[in-house]
């Protein structure tokens, strides 16, 4: 069983797939997935195709990149079309021989993953509080949070797609607790 982790930015995401990790359940990153992809020449070389001189020193420089897709919904699109395929190929081998992984997605509604997972855990959180997060956890401004948060998917619009929802506004204590209890529930 592949279940996706999934949540905006701030929500918690990475902290609930670390509880999960404790709890002795498989967890995969995409992030560390795609952090292979961007060395591989091809998945560059196409980058570069699509988007100009997004490299510094023949590597993928995030900071280009977002100078160019942050706040662009149509660029982010073509930017992960290019990328889940190489992503989803690290991911099966990942997830291979597994009963039950848990997968960090930081991208999921836009068709190219959505379908690979057999449920879905929706990480939420109060928009200040991820906010704040965010802003402290990366030492940036407000304003760049804004602009992600404005091309991600709404928590509102993602709970009506009947995701497993775990909600992220207490303490780290209340938020174990919940992974617990929707652990239990899987059996």
């Amino acid at each position: 069983m592949k279940i996706a982790v999934i949540g905006g930015v701030g929500s918690g995401k990475s902290t609930v797939l670390s509880m999960l990790r404790n709890a002795g359940e498989d967890v995969v990153d995409c992030d560390a997935l795609y952090r292979e992809v961007k060395k591989n020449a091809r998945y560059r070389q196409e980058l570069v195709d699509e988007f100009g001189d997004v490299l510094t020193d023949g590597v993928i420089d995030n900071r280009k990149v977002a100078a160019v897709v942050l706040g662009d919904r149509e660029k982010l699109d073509r930017l992960n079309a290019l990328a889940h395929p190489y992503v989803k190929k690290e991911l099966d081998k990942k997830c291979e021989g597994k009963k039950r992984v848990f997968v960090e997605v930081q991208v999921f509604e836009n068709g190219l993953l959505a379908d690979y997972f057999d449920k879905v855990w929706l990480i939420v959180g109060d928009r200040q509080t991820r906010l704040s997060r965010v802003v402290v956890r990366d030492d940036c401004d407000t304003e760049r949070v804004e602009r992600i948060m404005a091309v991600q998917p709404r928590d509102e619009d993602r709970k009506k797609a009947g995701y497993t929802v775990i909600v992220n506004d207490g303490s780290l204590r209340e938020l174990q607790e919940a992974v617990n209890k929707k652990l239990k529930e899987l059996g």
